[in-house]
């Protein structure tokens, strides 16, 4: 459809947009980064395009390159938590824990019950040591999706750290009888 749709438009940025979502799904990156470049090019000011060339990077392990777009989307529309979240991921990936601490803050303070972002910060917290923070946040993931075995799991992770063994215990406990399948696995 989106073929059709370019044929009778050539310029229409949207479809172009459209269609490199669909790549994205196919796993054809590179060919998605190529949809995203015409819609750039016929709408310079197209926020989703930046965003979703970014997570294409991003799935290229092209961080620095995920991020200068993630950082356009930004000016375009500061108000764009998925965006935030998405530069977290990255530099999170390259190591930038202080820095993805700070984007996924962002991102929680545009949508306060953006659980993947609670859960990623919480993932951060525990990669620099701040085993409580991190509990508080898989805390907050729990509130949202009481059946996150994910979130069970890493917050037992967390409390083995801080010495919380019985707790610990609980939230693999609770993780296994749950299972696989029955959370955000």
């Amino acid at each position: 459809d989106y073929d059709e749709a370019l044929r009778l438009d050539p310029g229409y940025a949207h479809a172009y947009n459209n269609r490199g979502l669909a790549y994205d799904d196919l796993g054809e990156y590179r060919r998605a980064i190529l949809d995203y470049d015409q819609a750039l090019r016929f709408d310079p000011g197209n926020a989703d395009a930046y965003n979703n060339r970014g997570v294409a990077y991003y799935n290229l392990g092209e961080r620095r390159r995920a991020i200068e777009d993630y950082e356009q989307v930004l000016r375009l529309d500061p108000g764009f938590a998925d965006a935030y979240y998405n530069r977290g991921l990255a530099y999170y990936d390259l190591g930038e824990h202080a820095q993805a601490i700070e984007d996924y803050d962002q991102a929680l303070r545009i949508d306060p019950d953006y659980a993947w972002a609670y859960f990623n910060r919480g993932l951060a917290y525990s990669e620099i040591g701040e085993n409580a923070r991190a509990v508080e946040d898989y805390n907050e993931v729990l509130r949202l999706d009481p059946d996150d075995t994910d979130a069970y799991t890493n917050r037992g992770l967390a409390y083995l750290e801080l010495g919380e063994y019985r707790r610990a215990i609980q939230d693999f406990a609770r993780a296994l009888w749950r299972g696989p399948g029955d959370g955000d696995d």
